[in-house]
């Protein structure tokens, strides 16, 4: 769980919208920001899962 965490910071600082927080439960994560929050997967089942959190952080800062 640790890398996919490594990935969405690196995602976010790579985006430039700085990451508060994770936030964890059983599924899914709470990526929290300035502007609000997305919810991403915590386990890697998805292969277009960063392309998706991706989008889903740039139509959240819009």
């Amino acid at each position: 769980m640790k890398k996919i965490f490594r990935n969405y910071e690196a995602l976010c600082r790579a985006e430039g919208f700085p990451l508060r927080t994770i936030e964890v439960s059983r599924r899914h994560c709470r990526l929290w920001f300035d502007a609000g929050f997305v919810i991403a997967a915590a386990t890697p089942s998805d292969r277009r899962n960063i392309q998706n959190v991706k989008s889903a952080i740039r139509r959240l800062h819009r």
